[in-house]
C-alpha cells in the first residue's frame, strides 16, 4: 500500500509538472517568449516589406533586426533623407516599441583612399627582376 502511495504522488507530481510546462526550467530572464518571437519576425518582416515598397528610395543595403519590439536598422544608404524615411518607415510599424537607427552613410565622391599599401604597377610584371611577393 506504501509503494501505491508513493506511484500516486509520484505520477500525480509528474502530470503537474507537464501540465505546468517544463518551458519554466529552461526560461531566463533575458530570453524572449516564443510569443513574444513571433511577434518580433513579424515586425522584421513588416517593416522589410514595408522598406522595399517604398516608392521614392531603395533601401537594399539596409538590414532589420527586432527584439522585444525594438527595431535596430543597419546598413548603408545614399543621403540622410533616406535613413530618416527609414527610421520613420520602421516607427509606424504596428508592435514597434523604439528604433534605434544605426543606419550609415555611403562614402560619396572620389575621396575614397585605398587601405594598405600603395600599389606598385612593377609588381604585376613578373619579368621585372626586383618583383618580390609580399611578406
Amino acid at each position: 500500500m506504501l509503494n501505491l502511495k508513493k506511484m500516486l504522488l509520484v505520477g500525480g507530481m509528474s502530470a503537474a509538472f507537464a501540465l505546468s510546462g517544463c518551458s519554466m526550467l529552461n526560461h531566463r530572464s533575458g530570453d524572449r517568449s516564443m510569443g513574444r518571437v513571433i511577434d518580433d519576425k513579424t515586425i522584421t518582416s513588416a517593416v522589410k516589406h514595408d522598406l522595399n515598397h517604398e516608392p521614392v528610395y531603395k533601401f537594399g543595403d539596409v538590414d532589420v533586426r527586432t527584439f522585444d519590439g525594438v527595431v535596430q536598422l543597419s546598413g548603408f544608404v545614399d543621403t540622410d533623407e533616406q535613413k530618416n524615411r527609414a527610421g520613420e518607415i520602421a516607427r509606424q510599424e504596428e508592435g514597434v516599441t523604439q528604433v534605434v537607427n544605426n543606419i550609415s552613410l555611403k562614402p560619396q565622391g572620389n575621396n575614397l583612399q585605398p587601405t594598405g599599401r600603395d600599389y606598385d604597377h612593377d609588381r604585376d610584371n613578373h619579368n621585372n627582376n626586383n618583383y618580390q611577393p609580399a611578406r
